[in-house]
């Protein structure tokens, strides 16, 4: 087995709706998981027109880059407006939520680390 993995086409990777309670039009690929890193995982994240993940914290740090669309995010008390080119930094136990705002399709690449607890508590 080779030491890299290559995918020729991330849009072609298996995409699982994210699965926490309130959460609506969110879409997750797992580019890179546990299984290629235990100490972090890459995803691309499709938020529809409308979507959203709703106010929640995790024991892991997370990372927003945005590529396409527009977003409202809350971190913690801010709402801050995400747009192509942003990168979002979230500490651990952060509060922390995302909401497309736009007509097109939100597209961010999230990483984020592998924690002892990986469980996640909506606040909404």
């Amino acid at each position: 087995m080779p030491n890299y993995k290559v995918i020729n086409d991330i849009t072609s990777v298996k995409q699982e709706p994210l699965n926490i309670r309130g959460a609506t039009g969110v879409y997750t690929q797992w580019l890179v998981d546990k299984g290629d890193n235990p100490k972090y995982a890459v995803r691309r994240q499709v938020i529809k027109p409308g979507g959203r993940a709703p106010l929640h914290r995790h024991a892991y740090a997370e990372t927003f880059i945005v590529l396409r669309g527009f977003g409202e995010m809350t971190v913690d008390k801010d709402v801050i407006d995400v747009k192509p080119g942003m990168c979002v930094f979230v500490s651990p136990n952060t509060p922390h939520s995302i909401v497309n705002v736009g007509n097109e399709d939100l597209e961010v690449v999230t990483v984020i680390s592998y924690e002892e607890d990986m469980s996640i508590n909506v606040l909404e």
